[in-house]
């Protein structure tokens, strides 16, 4: 893993200075970069989202095997893994996709989280880890994830934001990203919301953390250029996925 293990943290060391650039205001990079994407950037992702890749049987149980399949169709079929800096660097204009970009996620931090990283791994892919302050990983295990991509907020305690008032939305975030931090020594920028669910109050809480994306569950593909950066969309896998459904939420749009 050394050799990929130093192209992946050369390739999140890139994204962050981007990222950087980014929020430092710098009206010339923002206008260069913005002027590249409307050349030739790939407008459509789609982000998948995982939860348990195991035989547990739960309601979003992936088999390790499936999963195996769904990464190896990628890679014969010439897509390319992005994370959420990536993402987020083409929405705001200061970053190019890849051509034929997809995002991976795997949700809540179970231990097969770690399945999901080493399967991904072994075809040079990257994830996006969403992970809370009840995950039974070790912290050894969370620094593990950050060798196949970032590990971002997913709150404290899993609980259904637009049910919470703003103060408590607002611990939920920040209690995780202090966790998260705390752990890996990196910011946390990003958030998957608990259930897909969110409202406005939450949003601002999530703005107010220093969070500057968050993704939902609503569904289809993300269109960069014209992304709702606190609710870009993911499409779940379940047990009753197989691989041409994979195949169709990749290929659809």
């Amino acid at each position: 893993m050394g050799r990929t293990g130093g192209w992946r943290r050369a390739r999140f060391a890139l994204f962050g200075l981007i990222l950087v650039l980014a929020w430092s205001g710098l009206p010339a990079l923002l206008s260069e970069y913005s002027a590249r994407a409307a050349d030739g950037a790939v407008v459509k992702v789609p982000v998948i989202g995982y939860h348990n890749i195991d035989y547990s049987g739960s309601a979003y149980a992936v088999t390790p095997e499936m999963l195996d399949a769904m990464c190896a169709w990628l890679v014969q079929n010439g897509y390319t893994t992005i994370t959420v800096n990536e993402l987020y660097a083409a929405a705001t204009g200061v970053g190019i996709l890849p051509p034929n970009p997809v995002m991976l996620t795997d949700d809540d931090g179970w231990v097969s989280a770690v399945t999901f990283a080493d399967t991904l791994d072994r075809y040079g892919l990257v994830g996006n880890f969403f992970i809370n302050n009840y995950s039974p990983l070790t912290a050894d295990q969370i620094l593990r994830l950050t060798w196949t991509g970032p590990v971002q907020s997913h709150t404290a305690f899993h609980q259904w934001m637009s049910k919470m008032d703003y103060q408590g939305q607002l611990n939920e975030i920040t209690s995780n990203q202090a966790y998260i931090t705390g752990i890996t020594g990196l910011p946390v920028r990003f958030l998957a919301w608990p259930f897909g669910d969110s409202n406005d109050s939450a949003v601002q809480a999530a703005r107010d953390a220093g969070i500057v994306a968050a993704f939902s569950l609503s569904g289809g593909p993300a269109y960069v250029g014209s992304l709702d950066l606190y609710h870009i969309p993911r499409t779940l896998m379940t047990p009753s996925d197989t691989l041409d459904t994979f195949i169709a939420v990749v290929t659809r749009w």
